[in-house]
């Protein structure tokens, strides 16, 4: 079940959840839950105690009934049978683990170019993505919801995804991640495709924050989630030298440190954030890019702005 994070007031910023993506996965007894956004992982007891616990240090909600909270969540928990073969929340959230499906090229390209879409070559030029950029990350367009499309190939390069991010400012989901025949992949990163992980990797959070990075360095890739598992991080493991740019704020900060927890130091990671006042690196112009990155990698000798 997705709802909106009651973490929010302390854990997102600006204390809202606008984009909701806590999941509480539909079982009896004590249940787990995740936010996909600031990362708060627990059951709904650990969950009820760390509201309570965070309100008393910094009150955000007034007269919740602790006890009948807790209470109802004994009772559901005595009367509970444990169900050791149900899903965890990424798989009710994203299918199965399974072995990795394959997304047909006709299914792929039942999708035009997005440069051949003029509403989509126009939000392109908006956005100040290259056309050189998006010929290269081949650009899709869905003409019925009015969203830019990118697709998602494995290190081989076989289609496992398409990712989409709408247009009009109306359409929700903003994002969408498509599934084929029921079917999708969210371990496989945006950038698979092309990164060679001989070099340092440039990690930012978003699609077009990949787009805007590109300009100036290419190896950068896109877990397409603000906070990707562990298990996706070490999907990218033989990468030894990371350099993160994720967006300012709490989820940034979340991300950064899962990214050091889970890689240790065993890879050589330098965290870099977008300058004041600049959110994320979608927002920041080639040239700030270039500033950034120019003491740790060698960038594009005629990088696109």
């Amino acid at each position: 079940m997705l709802a909106t994070c009651p973490m929010a007031p302390w854990t997102h910023d600006k204390g809202k959840d606008s984009n909701p993506s806590f999941a509480v996965r539909d079982e009896p007894g004590d249940a787990r839950t995740n936010c996909f956004s600031c990362a708060y992982r627990g059951s709904l007891s650990e969950l009820v105690l760390e509201i309570r616990h965070r309100n008393k240090t910094q009150p955000r909600i007034e007269n919740a009934p602790w006890g009948q909270l807790l209470a109802k969540i004994e009772e559901a928990e005595m009367s509970a049978e444990l169900d050791f073969d149900s899903p965890d929340i990424e798989e009710v959230l994203f299918g199965e683990k399974k072995e990795l499906h394959e997304f047909p090229d006709w299914w792929m390209e039942s999708f035009p170019r997005a440069l051949d879409i003029p509403w989509a070559r126009k939000y392109l030029a908006d956005r100040n993505v290259p056309e050189e950029i998006s010929e290269a990350v081949d650009l899709r367009a869905d003409t019925e919801e009015r969203r830019v499309c990118f697709p998602v190939r494995d290190f081989q390069g076989i289609a496992r995804g398409l990712h989409g991010r709408a247009v009009d400012k109306e359409t929700e989901p903003r994002y969408r991640m498509y599934t084929q025949a029921g079917k999708n992949n969210p371990i496989v990163w945006l950038g698979e495709n092309w990164i060679d992980l001989s070099e340092p990797i440039l990690v930012v959070e978003g699609p077009f924050d990949l787009l805007s990075a590109a300009r100036v360095y290419p190896n950068v890739v896109s877990p397409l989630f603000a906070n990707p598992g562990f298990e996706k991080i070490r999907r990218m493991g033989d990468a030894l030298e990371w350099i993160t740019l994720l967006d300012r704020g709490k989820a940034g900060d979340i991300g950064r440190h899962r990214i050091q927890e889970a890689l240790h130091e065993d890879h050589v990671i330098t965290h870099l954030m977008p300058p004041e006042g600049v959110k994320d690196p979608g927002e920041m112009t080639a040239h700030q890019l270039a500033e950034l990155l120019s003491p740790l990698v060698k960038l594009i000798a005629d990088f696109l702005d």
